[in-house]
């Protein structure tokens, strides 16, 4: 019996320093192989965000134009979102002399998006709307500022034409 004891207490049993390294070694490679997959998928999350939370606020554009309690004038609205904020400009139609309308489209992006934009000489600003990811400059398209870009143009008789910069940012809009 006492040699049983012996021999229970001596018989350590655990893992080799070489099973160790093996084991690490296998994470190691692992997480090299799916590092760049994962931040892939990141990145991919982030742009999408984006592409949501712009088409949100053309949305409420859309709307707004479309609402007879808002009663948005004609003219080119371009909504900016950059690393810093996100700017919405108005420019005037031909023979549109509202004065009201930065006011009105400010107005329907809050209730619409749940964004507050401040006005300053026919231009609202948000603070709080960013962009999430910082890859939307690419040369290839020429498009090299790292911003994502609507322009909405409302014409007198209320048809909407929107347009994207870049170009990635339809793709994106389209998979939804």
């Amino acid at each position: 019996m006492l040699n049983w004891l012996k021999n229970k207490r001596n018989n350590k049993k655990g893992f080799s320093l070489v099973e160790l390294i093996i084991v690490v070694a296998i994470l190691a490679i692992l997480v090299g192989v799916l590092a760049p997959q994962y931040l892939k998928y990141v990145e991919k999350s982030r742009k999408s965000t984006d592409v949501s939370n712009l088409d949100s606020l053309v949305g409420a554009v859309k709307v707004a134009a479309a609402d007879t309690d808002y009663n948005i004038s004609a003219g080119t609205y371009k909504i900016v979102m950059g690393q810093d904020n996100t700017t919405i400009t108005y420019t005037a139609g031909t023979g549109t002399t509202d004065n009201l309308t930065q006011t009105k489209v400010l107005a329907a992006l809050k209730e619409f998006s749940g964004y507050d934009f401040t006005a300053n000489n026919n231009t609202g600003t948000c603070t709080t709307l960013k962009l999430k990811s910082n890859r939307w400059n690419t040369v290839a398209t020429g498009h090299t500022s790292n911003t994502i870009e609507a322009t909405i143009v409302i014409s007198t008789d209320s048809s909407v034409t929107i347009t994207y910069a870049p170009s990635a940012v339809l793709d994106l809009t389209n998979e939804k």
